[in-house]
């Protein structure tokens, strides 16, 4: 790992990545804009589940929104709906993979370990591929863990996945600014994987231990969300060390701030509306969180995810106890990646990769 980079705590997209120019400014569609097509995007789900009376399906909706909100590098419309159904189809490939191996733990995290390895292999290479092997980590995980996957979950899928790709092009329809491409060539991609094969063979072994330790510790504590620690390896684990330690403080720090907002919302409004709009104001408030701090970003996404457990209690009439889980498993998964981190940054040296 590279022991510092201009501009890595710039924004979680962004930093620590070699591939790909800065994305190109254009004005009338700054922080604003990115909020509210956020907000536009992900909340779809949401409100769907509501009133349709279902929930089971949300959870993938919800993943293959912000997904393919992630992967929207801008470009043409054709060019965009292949973003779109690229990230439908890892949502899909991720929860197959999750129902082949659910009910077998050591089945579940050897496919967690794969997962979380190929990750490792990927980070470094564009931020689009990096969310879409979190998120196949991600979609594996629940799958496997929390929400059983149905054939009716494939429709679901596909129709989320054009919505957003509708957002996506609206509203640059809508604002007469359409958003140039910022994807990198197929040749830069290449290029890098073959000049760092080796650190990246180094780096996926030593995320897929701490994986697989963060995975078994959880399940051992009784954990009702280990697979939230080892979404928290693979959000915080990075080329850059620097940038890591920096992501592991803001995810902890966010998710306690997220966590004791979300409680004290959630016992003022307990209302299935005034959920709802708990959960819009964290969507919204997301991106702008994320400009001020990391860690305000991140509190605002663990706001929305205990605020969304909290609505599907709610509907099910099931006692939710998601801010203290959530708090417990971030901390564990954040533990094991600076274990890992130090223990790469030593083997690195041992191989003479980076100076002493």
């Amino acid at each position: 790992m590279h022991s510092s980079k201009p501009g890595a705590g710039a924004s979680t997209a962004a930093a620590s990545h070699p591939i790909g120019a800065t994305p190109l400014r254009w004005h009338g569609d700054g922080l604003p804009g990115r909020s509210l097509r956020f907000t536009a995007t992900v909340m779809a789900p949401m409100a769907a589940g509501l009133a349709l009376h279902q929930n089971y399906w949300v959870g993938y909706a919800l993943l293959t929104c912000i997904l393919g909100f992630t992967l929207d590098t801008g470009g043409s419309a054709r060019h965009r709906a292949v973003l779109f159904a690229v990230a439908g189809a890892v949502i899909l490939a991720g929860a197959t993979l999750g129902s082949g191996v659910a009910g077998h733990v050591w089945l579940t995290a050897t496919a967690l370990v794969v997962t979380a390895a190929l990750y490792a292999l990927v980070e470094a290479v564009h931020p689009s591929a990096a969310f879409a092997a979190r998120f196949f980590c991600l979609a594996t995980a629940i799958a496997a863990l929390d929400v059983p996957f149905q054939p009716g979950d494939v429709g679901v899928v596909a129709v989320f996945a054009f919505y957003a790709w509708l957002v996506s092009v609206g509203w640059d329809v809508m604002t007469g600014l359409w958003r140039p491409s910022t994807a990198p060539t197929l040749a830069a991609i290449l290029a890098h994987v073959r000049d760092t094969q080796q650190e990246r063979l180094l780096f996926a072994g030593i995320v897929a231990l701490a994986v697989a330790l963060a995975f078994m510790t959880g399940r051992l504590l009784g954990l009702p969300h280990p697979h939230w620690a080892v979404f928290a390896v693979v959000i915080v684990l990075r080329d850059d060390t620097q940038f890591s330690r920096r992501m592991m403080i803001d995810l902890v720090l966010g998710t306690v701030l997220g966590a004791g907002a979300a409680v004290v919302y959630g016992g003022l409004v307990t209302s299935p509306a005034g959920l709802m709009a708990g959960l819009t104001l964290a969507a919204l408030v997301r991106w702008p969180g994320q400009r001020v701090h990391g860690a305000l970003g991140m509190a605002a996404m663990a706001a929305f995810i205990i605020l969304l457990l909290q609505l599907v209690g709610t509907l099910m009439h099931v006692p939710m106890h998601a801010a203290g889980d959530r708090v417990a498993d971030i901390t564990l998964g954040c533990a094991f990646a600076l274990a890992a981190l130090m223990v790469n940054a030593r083997l690195r040296r041992w191989f003479g990769w980076d100076e002493a």
